[in-house]
C-alpha cells in the first residue's frame, strides 16, 4: 500500500487531507482540487465535468474540516497558482460569513434536499418508472398524491426539525456540544408512512427521551423555531436525510402498491431496485443525481472557480 492510498484510507482531520492535496499537487499541477464533505461528490462530480474533466477529489470528512483546510490552503501562499473548490451543506447554521478562499455552500439544508422538489419526481417517475405524463393518467395521480403526502410529511416532521435546530443553536452561540448523534432516517416510531396518510407518533418528551444527552432546549427558544419554520421552504429548508428518507419511503409505498392492491398503479413497475425497500440515501444520490436540481449559485462558483 503506498502513501498516497494509506492517506486516503485515513481520511479523518484536515490535516490528512491537506496532505493529500500538497502530494496531489505534483501530479496534478493542472487539474481542480475539490474539497468534500464526504460522499456528496456523487452530486458534484457531474455538474463539475460540464465546466473541467481535469479534476481532483479530496474527501475531508465533514462540514469543519472542509473549513479547516481552507484556511490551511488560504494560509500558504504557494498555493495560490492552483484552482481549489470546496462544496459544504448549510445544514441548519446561518449564511456563513465570508471564508479564506470562496466557498460553495448549499442554498438549502444539504443535496439532499435538492432531489426531493415535485419536479425531479416527475422525472423520476417518467425516466425511471417509464410512466407516461401525456398518456398514463396515473401519472397525475401520482405527483397529487405525491405532493399532498410531502406536505403531511412536513408537518409531521417540523417539530424535530425545529429541537435539532434549537441544538445547533446552541452550539454555534455557546459552543456547546448537542450531545445528538442522528441517523439518515428519523427515529423509529417518530412518523407513520402510508400512501393514504402520514403522521407524527411522538412528541417533545419523546424526542427528550430519545435523545438523552441532548441540551436542554427552552421552551421560548423552540417556539420561536416553529414559528420561523411555520414559513419556511419547507423542502429546502429541513434536514436533507429525512426529506430523502421520504422520497425513498414514497417511492417503496407507491411501487408495493403496483404488486398488491393496486390503488394507483395498475401495472407493476419495472425497477432496478424491485420495491424500492432495499434503495438507501447513498445509492439514491447516485441514482437520481441526473435529476437533482442545481442551482444557479453553483453554475456560477463553478464558472469562477475553473475559469
Amino acid at each position: 500500500m503506498d502513501y498516497l492510498h494509506q492517506l486516503r484510507q485515513s481520511r479523518n482531520k484536515p490535516q490528512v487531507a491537506f496532505q493529500e492535496f500538497a502530494l496531489s499537487t505534483r501530479k496534478f499541477p493542472e487539474h481542480l482540487f475539490c474539497f468534500f464533505e464526504g460522499k456528496d461528490n456523487a452530486y458534484y462530480v457531474p455538474r463539475i465535468k460540464q465546466f473541467t474533466t481535469e479534476y481532483h477529489p479530496v474527501i475531508c470528512g465533514g462540514r469543519e474540516k472542509v473549513l479547516h483546510v481552507n484556511q490551511l490552503i488560504a494560509n500558504k501562499t504557494e498555493y495560490d497558482k492552483y484552482k481549489v473548490g470546496f462544496f459544504i451543506d448549510r445544514d441548519f447554521n446561518p449564511k456563513s460569513p465570508t471564508f479564506y478562499l470562496p466557498i460553495f455552500e448549499t442554498p438549502c439544508y444539504s443535496i439532499e434536499n435538492l432531489y426531493v422538489s415535485s419536479n425531479v419526481f416527475k422525472e423520476i417517475l417518467i425516466n425511471e418508472f417509464h410512466i407516461s405524463e401525456t398518456s398514463n393518467p396515473a401519472f397525475q395521480i401520482c405527483l397529487d398524491t405525491y405532493e399532498k403526502r410531502q406536505d403531511e410529511f412536513h408537518k409531521a416532521v417540523t417539530l424535530f426539525n425545529a429541537w435539532y435546530a434549537c441544538q445547533i443553536d446552541k452550539r454555534n452561540k455557546l459552543g456547546l456540544e448537542t450531545g445528538v448523534n442522528l441517523d439518515d432516517k428519523l427515529p423509529k416510531g417518530f412518523v407513520e408512512f402510508s400512501l393514504n396518510k402520514i403522521k407524527s407518533t411522538y412528541d417533545l418528551a419523546k424526542i427528550e427521551q430519545t435523545f438523552p444527552n441532548a441540551q436542554k432546549v427552552n421552551q421560548s427558544d423552540l417556539t420561536n423555531k416553529l414559528k420561523v419554520f411555520s414559513k419556511c421552504d419547507y423542502h429546502n429548508t429541513f434536514r436533507g436525510k429525512y426529506e430523502m428518507q421520504f422520497l425513498l419511503q414514497f417511492i417503496h409505498l407507491l411501487l408495493r402498491d403496483a404488486i398488491t392492491t393496486m390503488t394507483i398503479l395498475k401495472n407493476k413497475v419495472s425497477f432496478a431496485f424491485g420495491d424500492g425497500s432495499s434503495l438507501n440515501n447513498e445509492q439514491a444520490i447516485n441514482l437520481f443525481e441526473g435529476y437533482a436540481e442545481t442551482p444557479e449559485s453553483l453554475r456560477s462558483y463553478l464558472a469562477s472557480i475553473t475559469s
